[in-house]
């Protein structure tokens, strides 16, 4: 037998209850064209078709290591599970339910061995239909600008986990770790990267995608919209932890305005006063200055800090554009 001398990559994947899509993303896996491979599934407690799907493709690839959990403990501890458990020099964490293309592995690898990379990141396309995807094959990228000496503008990719080939080390010396009990928990891993890596390289091309549905937990309004805040709160103790909070500050609060206004526009109604109440806790000095400074904010978002303020002008903007919205939405939907 031929020996491949090519690095081990560690696929890790969390599943829980997405028997409909997961076919066509293990089919992505599976085949993909670099082969030197270990796929370590982690199922979080499933309680649909999916666990039957996943035994029965471990039957027929060797490569595939089959962990089942008796209860949900979430995306993040599964992702730190799958990390302890890791062989390969390079990890990746995928989901069920997304789409990869098949030779994303090939060229990430390649890309990382040829840069020494620890940390290659592509592009993805959102798509709710599989017939959706051979319209983007020849898309251009939105990274091929980015300069990776450029750390803000790394910031501002997109905080996937799932867009990234790591050296499985440097993470382990870094000790990266996903907050378990959270959403949104990619967001403070991709600071921690961003922030302590150098050797980052792009590939820009669109390699994931990144399949849209109403049950995910990205897309949920009640009161997991407010983990939004918290891993928030996790990337700021960590930056000035590591004292690096000053010379990223103002992107961090930019980022964190953004991110509070989203989760009280998304919220449910009956949750609303609750996230202002979590919103004017981290409404300080700083974010103060930010939004009356030359902050980069779209006008909405400004209108709401500065009624958070106590500006009544900025109140009648707000509340005036959320009910144009509200009609305009109506009036299209009909």
């Amino acid at each position: 037998m031929e020996i491949d001398n090519s690095p081990l990559v560690s696929i890790t994947m969390s599943t829980y209850n997405v028997e409909d899509f997961l076919k066509d993303s293990l089919e992505s896996i599976v085949n993909q064209t670099y082969r030197n491979l270990e796929i370590i599934i982690i199922d979080d407690g499933s309680t649909d078709l999916t666990v039957s799907t996943l035994k029965s493709y471990a039957l027929n690839d060797e490569r595939i290591k089959l962990v089942l959990k008796d209860a949900n403990a979430g995306l993040a501890a599964a992702r730190n599970d799958a990390l302890r458990l890791a062989t390969g020099k390079y990890i990746t964490f995928f989901d069920g339910d997304d789409i990869y293309d098949k030779c994303l592995i090939d060229k990430a690898v390649s890309l990382a061995e040829n840069k020494n990379s620890d940390l290659v990141i592509w592009d993805f396309q959102i798509f709710s239909k599989g017939s959706e995807l051979m319209k983007w094959k020849h898309k251009s990228s939105k990274l091929s600008h980015i300069d990776v000496s450029d750390k803000l503008a790394l910031l501002q990719i997109p905080a996937f986990t799932w867009i990234k080939l790591l050296k499985t080390q440097k993470v382990r010396e870094l000790n990266i770790y996903f907050p378990e009990g959270k959403t949104r928990q990619d967001i403070p891993v991709h600071w921690h990267l961003i922030t302590a890596l150098d050797k980052i390289t792009i590939l820009p091309e669109i390699l994931s995608y990144y399949r849209q549905q109403p049950e995910a937990t990205t897309y949920q309004n009640d009161r997991r919209m407010f983990d939004l805040a918290y891993v928030m709160d996790i990337t700021k103790e960590h930056l000035k932890k590591q004292g690096f909070y000053e010379f990223y500050k103002t992107q961090f609060i930019k980022q964190r305005l953004d991110l509070l206004f989203g989760m009280y526009d998304r919220v449910k109604k009956e949750l609303k006063s609750e996230a202002l109440e979590i919103i004017d806790e981290r409404f300080l000095d700083e974010e103060r200055q930010y939004v009356y400074g030359r902050g980069d904010l779209r006008i909405q978002a400004r209108w709401f800090f500065r009624w958070r303020c106590g500006d009544f002008s900025s109140l009648i903007m707000y509340h005036s554009w959320i009910a144009v919205r509200y009609f305009y939405r109506m009036l299209k939907s009909r």
